[in-house]
């Protein structure tokens, strides 16, 4: 493998990340958006990998440059939990960064996935908030304490998770049925319209 230079351009990363993975990539795609009110410009690289190749993914990444990673954001999305781990590649290069969002679906009848702590230590702390909160098993995570819930608090409920494991009998309504069904708006609280 040719020697890469950093700073690369966006086009630059897709091929590389491509090249790296092969048939390991489901989806790929680039964007460019402005943000802010100087509308910088912010370039993303969308990346779906198979659980399987998701710490190739990562040591591609790695090859580069150590990645910082920004967070890994989880959510319940029916019959799997996506993760996302937000990283940025070509820092250190202001105005050049990228960043780099490796997907991955774990089913939910077996929500694992291997740690990456070993590649970038940091990890650790996202690692655990979502075991806590979306029931994730991190395979070989050196910490698998709780981080955010209090230990009182149920091992088989997730904050995060929509499903029966899930947080529904462990919510309270403060107000009655009728009420939670139908919020007041706050145009209606302005004008005391919720008061009739």
């Amino acid at each position: 493998m040719k020697e890469i230079e950093l700073p690369l351009e966006l086009e630059e990363m897709k091929e590389y990340l491509e090249e790296e993975l092969g048939d390991g990539i489901q989806e790929i795609d680039t964007e460019e958006i402005k943000k802010g009110l100087k509308n910088t410009p912010m370039k993303l690289i969308w990346l779906k990998v198979d659980r399987d190749d998701f710490r190739n993914a990562v040591k591609s990444i790695s090859k580069l440059q150590v990645p910082h990673l920004s967070v890994t954001s989880g959510s319940d999305r029916g019959d799997v939990i996506e993760l996302i781990y937000h990283f940025s590649v070509n820092y250190g290069f202001p105005g050049d960064e990228i960043s780099v969002n490796l997907k991955v679906h774990l089913p939910k009848d077996d929500p694992t996935i291997p740690t990456i702590t070993d590649l970038i230590p940091g990890a650790i702390t996202t690692e655990r908030e979502k075991q806590e909160f979306l029931g994730v098993e991190v395979i070989d995570i050196p910490d698998s304490r709780r981080l955010w819930l209090d230990e009182v608090f149920p091992e088989d409920k997730y904050p995060w998770r929509w499903d029966d494991k899930g947080m529904e009998d462990q919510s309270r309504y403060v107000h009655d049925k009728e009420e939670a069904a139908n919020p007041p708006t706050a145009a209606n609280k302005r004008r005391g319209e919720d008061d009739e």
